[in-house]
């Protein structure tokens, strides 16, 4: 059995308390050769804790399924046969191949960085140079770095660190929206580099907003002090103080007339175009019902909107609900809105807005249109 296959084995064995104390241990030693699997299996084990009681009636196909699932995601995990099976009885079996088949559904959540990594021959083991840590839309995840920070990721994020993180320096790099809880460490700053920013931190909680495909990149203090580098500025050092948040517009770009080319056609103007990035320092959205800071309250389940566009909070509908919105009408679109969402589902969400905005809508699948 493979490595990597022989990891999956003991860990749903010991989901499914199917696993003899040789076989924890085994499992104990291949986490410690590892270790960046740990924040993985953290969220494996919690999500496993909550999972509903199900019909194994069907687990066989379920099993095989999702088998062809993970091999497609690039996580080899090869078909067991009988006598490997931790099972006494039809029962037992059909449990087990439960618990390894939401196992291995969750991971698709959690993946521990790509499984593609070199083989040690002499150790056995597999070398990663970067672990990556991703969530689909839809879904967040709680991670725990080799330092003893805490980051957690919002929908549609990635974050991406080095397998020797802390031993040297701590740095990552973010896509997307991240909440930090940064260890103090003043011989080792946290440094954290976004597409259009850079943040050196030595400690302190924070939450950085950074979607490509947003129009701004937001990084909101709750404590502490970071310090922030824009890359278009890189002479230009921004120190934020708690409760303030700073908005960097991406990809700004200007025209600067220099000149006219003269041409036996005509006359022209030679433009040479100027990227330039706009920079605003704000406070933070304090909810004055319980002082909770708005612009972290994704990581409690909760999408607060203020003065919002309706094309941008789509934007932020899209990655929380996991679907495509398209609004046809450009009217709608600038309509600013305010309000929660938290356990409503689109459709539900979607009936509020019509409460104060008038607008149609149409939902086919994971698609809405909006009229």
């Amino acid at each position: 059995m493979g490595y990597q296959e022989n990891f999956w084995v003991l860990f749903s064995k010991k989901l499914s308390n199917e696993a003899t104390t040789d076989e924890l241990k085994e499992l104990e030693n291949l986490i410690k050769d590892n270790s960046e699997w740990q924040y993985a299996i953290q969220n494996l084990e919690d999500l496993w804790k909550h999972q509903p009681a199900k019909d194994y009636s069907h687990e066989d196909d379920a099993y095989m399924l999702h088998i062809h699932r993970m091999k497609e995601l690039g996580v080899p995990f090869g078909e067991m046969p009988d006598n490997q099976m931790p099972v006494k009885s039809k029962k037992k079996r059909m449990l087990w191949y439960s618990v390894a088949a939401a196992a291995m559904v969750i991971a698709g959540f959690f993946l521990f960085g790509s499984f593609s990594g070199k083989n040690k021959s002499n150790k056995n083991q597999i070398v990663r140079e970067v672990n990556e840590i991703s969530t689909r839309p839809g879904s967040k995840s709680r991670v725990e770095l080799p330092d003893g920070s805490i980051v957690w990721l919002n929908a549609g994020s990635k974050l991406t660190y080095n397998k020797d993180f802390g031993k040297e320096k701590r740095e990552v790099t973010l896509v997307g929206e991240g909440f930090f809880d940064v260890t103090k460490n003043k011989e080792k700053p946290f440094i954290i580099s976004t597409a259009s920013i850079n943040i050196k931190v030595l400690g302190t909680v924070f939450n950085v907003k950074a979607y490509s495909e947003d129009k701004q990149t937001e990084t909101s203090l709750l404590h502490g002090s970071i310090e922030v580098t824009i890359k278009s500025r890189p002479n230009d050092k921004i120190i934020l103080s708690p409760s303030e948040k700073l908005i960097v517009e991406n990809q700004i770009t200007s025209v600067v007339t220099t000149g006219f080319k003269r041409t036996k056609e005509n006359i022209t103007r030679t433009a040479i175009p100027d990227i330039s990035t706009l920079v605003s320092i704000n406070k933070l959205t304090y909810n004055p019902d319980d002082s909770t800071v708005a612009e972290a309250q994704w990581i409690n389940n909760k999408l607060i909107f203020r003065d919002e566009t309706f094309s941008d909070l789509a934007v932020q509908m899209e990655r929380w609900y996991n679907v495509n919105i398209e609004i046809k009408n450009e009217k709608v679109a600038q309509q600013r809105l305010n309000g929660t969402l938290e356990t409503e589902t689109i459709t539900q969400a979607l009936d509020a807005l019509q409460e104060t905005t008038p607008f149609r809508y149409e939902k086919t699948g994971n698609k809405v249109v909006i009229h």
